[in-house]
């Protein structure tokens, strides 16, 4: 009997459903310079406003991956994506920095749960050879859903004014949920999948951890390789973070481009980061059937090329400056399509879900300074160098992080040595 290819059609659901969720994070960052010109905001407020949203979802990232881990994968996604789409809408009425702010923390709150549950999902349905290629797949959907943003947000505040665009996006949220409420079931209880098709994910799951029963949640938060996922991805969110709040206001205010050229020409680094986000997570399956660090050294390889950040800033025209920042972004983006297939191997049978909260939790820590202290040094500076020479440096320290911190692959030898150890 031939496998069905059920697993894949969930892929597809985690990859919309990724898009949708960074359509809604990445919409303000297009309105923000009309926003922040309606209500006479400087950087500083800039950074700050855009920061809200990544303070409630950064803190929830620990609390959320037991709760995943408790609930299971499709309740968790019906009430998180109801629950950021109307804030997404909601945002349409603000009238005061207060009120917006309000918004941002409870989009943070409904978006907090999206991208553990993703990788839990990942982890339930596919076998750990394909895994690399599923959340590269996925993850993918950061990109395309911040390049769509640009020209589709920028266009409908041209048209229609920025209280708009966020009843559009947030609208997207629950068309999702219904093909997820009607095609989303425990693969062991969903009748399209056939049992060669069980068998295959069995087989592809069933050896590669060994832990019989569930690590202690303090006892993971103590692991080494927690650490190098925590902190490595703190750096990685961090420039994303930088180009997903800032790029539209750094082109727009920096570069001179209109709003609708920067909705065009801003794409760019986001639809290459797209690719290469798929391209980390298929690469790095590829890797590691030759060297046991071959995903590591995707991440690693990934930040690295992040450091394109700095000669954007210092380059006189404005193509050789997107050059380079869509070489930094893709950069990230590849490292960002391995980082999470690591994730996956790493956790526990069963607990993928809170190794992933965890690794998102440190990203987002990076993520909520991003914005935040982009804005100050903006603010104080009068420009944008400091700011991104900072966001080089980081793609340093976080390759550093992988390379020192992170185990070869999930194996017994790294399980053994790292069951005593708490930092």
């Amino acid at each position: 009997m031939k496998p069905s290819n059920v697993r894949w059609g969930v892929i597809t659901l985690l990859f919309f459903a990724t898009t949708i969720n960074y359509l809604d994070r990445t919409n303000l960052s297009v309105a923000l310079p009309k926003i922040a010109a309606n209500l006479h905001w400087g950087p500083a407020a800039m950074g700050a406003i855009s920061s809200a949203f990544l303070l409630s979802y950064g803190l929830l990232q620990l609390p959320v991956g037991a709760l995943i881990d408790k609930l299971g994968t499709r309740l968790t996604y019906i009430w998180s994506i109801i629950l950021w789409s109307l804030a997404s809408m909601a945002t349409s009425i603000a009238n005061s920095f207060g009120i917006l702010y309000l918004f941002r923390l409870i989009l943070g709150v409904g978006e907090a749960p999206a991208f553990p549950a993703a990788t839990k999902t990942a982890a339930d349905w596919i076998p750990r050879k394909q895994r690399g290629i599923a959340t590269g797949f996925f993850t993918a959907g950061v990109n395309v859903g911040s390049a769509v943003a640009l020209p589709l947000v920028a266009w409908i505040v041209t048209a229609f004014g920025w209280r708009t665009s966020f009843i559009v996006t947030g609208l997207l949220g629950f068309v999702w949920l219904i093909f997820w409420l009607i095609f989303y079931k425990d693969r062991h209880q969903n009748p399209r999948v056939n049992a060669a098709e069980q068998a295959l994910i069995d087989a592809g799951t069933e050896n590669e951890l060994i832990e019989e029963q569930k690590v202690p949640y303090a006892k993971l938060f103590g692991r080494k390789s927690t650490w190098g996922l925590m902190l490595g991805y703190f750096c990685q969110v961090y420039i994303m973070y930088v180009f997903i709040t800032w790029l539209p206001s750094y082109l727009v205010t920096a570069r001179h481009m209109s709003l609708l050229k920067t909705g065009i020409y801003g794409m760019l680094p986001f639809i290459f980061g797209a690719v290469f986000a798929f391209l980390g997570g298929v690469l790095s399956d590829q890797w590691v059937k030759v060297n046991r660090n071959g995903r590591k050294y995707a991440m690693v390889i990934g930040l690295i090329c992040g450091v394109a950040v700095i000669p954007a800033v210092f380059v006189s025209a404005w193509q050789w400056a997107l050059v380079f920042l869509t070489i930094a972004e893709s950069g990230i983006m590849f490292s960002n399509g391995a980082a999470w297939g690591a994730c996956s191997e790493i956790a526990p049978r069963g607990q993928a879900g809170s190794v992933a909260s965890m690794q998102n939790f440190g990203g987002n820590v990076g993520g909520y300074f991003a914005p935040l202290l982009t804005g100050i040094l903006v603010q104080n500076s009068g420009n944008f160098v400091s700011a991104l020479v900072l966001s080089g440096a980081l793609a340093v320290v976080g390759a550093l992080c992988y390379f020192i911190l992170l185990p070869s692959s999930k194996t017994t030898d790294v399980i053994a040595s790292e069951s005593g150890l708490h930092m």
